[in-house]
């Protein structure tokens, strides 16, 4: 009688949706086919195992260097990448020569030009005249302050453009931070003021560093650094002293 009814137009007709996507639609041609079930996410190589899959391979890669990204933060080395307890007590022993016999010499003049002997006596029943309390308080508070301004920028100073100290420097360990990089002026400062709490209790701080696993001091802890060989610094540390 009429055109096709509402039945005969979605179930019958040539153009409708009964019919119509069947042959050309979405569940022929589509997601289905193409998507997800065959040429899915997780068989393309994605996020999951590509990026995040491998960034756990250079962080435990048992050589320190090898790796997706090239270089294996101190937190993630092996043992034999570190400064060990009579390599860094080494190092400490040198540094000590090359700042405390300048201070010595200064010491020894200061006491010379304020008419006090080079080296100070201890003579039991007598009394220092005021002057010469006073010129021994002046020498004393000389020399301590150049002495904590001297270890203070020394230490801070070459730890945070060179990565060691002289010291360091001659048996081959650098002091970087959790990147592998030279701590800056800040952090190498906050290092060096954390040694006093390393020297307190006949210096166990220090002696920690031969029973820690990556052989780290109190006030490496403190600090957040490591003290790694010289092969085991972050390779951009290079480019950017070089820059």
């Amino acid at each position: 009688m009429g055109g096709p009814g509402f039945g005969q137009d979605y179930n019958q007709g040539n153009a409708g949706y009964g019919q119509g996507h069947p042959q050309q639609g979405y569940p022929q041609q589509g997601y289905p086919q193409q998507g997800h079930p065959q040429g899915a996410y997780p068989q393309q190589g994605g996020f999951a195992p590509q990026t995040y899959g491998q960034y756990t391979q250079p962080f435990g890669s048992a050589q320190g260097m090898p790796g997706a990204y090239g270089y294996t933060p101190p937190p993630y080395l092996p043992t034999e990448c570190f400064g060990g307890f009579w390599i860094r007590f080494a190092a400490s022993f040198m540094d000590g020569l090359i700042l405390g016999i300048p201070l010595q010499v200064l010491q020894v003049a200061l006491r010379l030009a304020f008419g006090l002997p080079a080296i100070a006596q201890a003579s039991l029943g007598s009394t220092p005249t005021a002057a010469q309390a006073s010129a021994e308080l002046s020498v004393s508070m000389i020399v301590n302050v150049v002495w904590i301004l001297s270890y203070w920028m020394y230490f801070a100073l070459m730890h945070s453009k060179k990565g060691a100290t002289l010291g360091k420097l001659a048996v081959g360990v650098r002091v970087v931070d959790q990147h592998g990089m030279y701590p800056g002026f800040g952090q190498a400062t906050g290092r060096y003021f954390a040694t006093i709490l390393s020297s307190c209790g006949l210096m166990l701080g220090y002696i920690w560093a031969g029973f820690h696993p990556q052989k780290r001091t109190w006030h490496d802890s403190l600090a957040n650094t490591w003290c790694v060989r010289k092969e085991y610094v972050n390779p951009a540390q290079a480019q950017i002293s070089q820059g």
